[in-house]
C-alpha cells in the first residue's frame, strides 16, 4: 500500500503546487490583461472632444466641470488628464478638433495661384473660414467668463504660434502671388486684405450664433459672397497695370 500511496500523494502535492503557483506564461498573460484593461482605450480620447464640444454648445463653458466631460464621455476623471493635462489644453484641442477642412484648404491655395479666378479661390477660403468660425465662435466667446482659464489658453496659443495671424499669412501670400501675374492689384495691401477677410469671416459666425441662434448659415454664405465681390473689386487691377503687365508679357 505504502508503495502506491507515496505517488498519489506526490501528485496531489503537485497539483496543489501548480494551482497556488501558476505557470510563467499565466502569471504574464494574467498581468499583460490586467494592464491592457487598466490602460486608456484608443477611442477615449475622442470621446471626450465628442462630449466636451456637445456640452459646451448646450452648457456653456461656465456649467462645465471636467468631471461633467469625463461623465458624458464615459471615462474616469483621471483619463481627461490623461490625455490632456487641463482643462486649457482640453479648449485648445478642442479648438483644432474643429478645424474642418481649414487648414488643407489654406495649403492648396499656392497650387490655386492663377487658376480659375481670384473671386472663386477667395471664396473657397472664406466659406471654409467661416464653418470654422460658426463652430468655435460658442466658446470663443465663453472663455471671457473664466478670466483666468482665457489667460492660460491665451498663452499657450501664442507659444504655439496659433489664431487667425496664422491663415492670413498664407492668404497674404496668396494674393501677393496672384499680384505677380497681375491679377490683384499693384496698389493693394495684401496684408490688410487677408485680414479683412478674416474679420469678415469671425463677424458673420458671430453675429449668426448670436442673433440667429446658428440657424441662418446659408443667408451668413450669402453675405460672404457679397463680401468677397467687394474684397474683390478692391482687388482688381486698373486698366493701366492691365496694359502694362501684358507689355511685359
Amino acid at each position: 500500500m505504502i508503495f502506491f500511496e507515496r505517488p498519489l500523494i506526490l501528485a496531489e502535492h503537485s497539483l496543489k503546487t501548480r494551482r497556488h503557483n501558476p505557470t510563467p506564461n499565466r502569471v504574464a498573460k494574467s498581468s499583460a490583461s490586467r494592464s491592457a484593461s487598466r490602460a486608456p482605450s484608443s477611442d477615449q480620447k475622442e470621446r471626450l472632444l465628442a462630449a466636451t464640444e456637445k456640452l459646451l454648445a448646450s452648457h456653456g463653458l461656465g456649467a462645465v466641470s471636467t468631471r461633467d466631460i469625463a461623465k458624458a464621455a464615459n471615462v474616469a476623471e483621471g483619463a481627461l488628464y490623461h490625455h490632456f493635462g487641463d482643462k486649457a489644453e482640453l479648449i485648445i484641442s478642442v479648438v483644432l478638433h474643429q478645424l474642418g477642412d481649414f487648414p488643407e484648404v489654406l495649403q492648396n491655395l499656392p497650387l490655386q495661384v492663377g487658376q480659375n479666378s481670384v473671386q472663386k479661390n477667395l471664396e473657397t477660403v472664406l466659406e471654409s473660414a467661416f464653418a470654422f468660425h460658426h463652430r468655435i465662435t460658442p466658446l470663443v466667446c465663453s472663455l471671457f467668463a473664466d478670466q483666468e482659464l482665457l489667460a492660460k489658453v491665451r498663452g499657450m496659443m501664442n507659444e504655439r504660434s496659433m489664431g487667425p495671424g496664422r491663415a492670413a499669412v498664407a492668404i497674404a501670400a496668396y494674393l501677393r502671388a496672384e499680384q505677380q501675374l497681375g491679377r490683384v492689384s499693384a496698389s493693394a495691401d495684401p496684408e490688410t486684405f487677408s485680414e479683412l477677410m478674416m474679420a469678415v469671416s469671425f463677424n458673420a459666425a458671430m453675429c449668426d450664433q448670436f442673433f440667429c441662434g446658428g440657424e441662418s448659415k446659408v443667408k451668413a454664405r450669402q453675405r460672404l459672397r457679397e463680401s468677397v465681390r467687394a474684397i474683390v473689386a478692391g482687388l482688381q487691377p486698373s486698366n493701366g497695370e492691365e496694359r502694362a503687365k501684358g507689355g511685359r508679357r
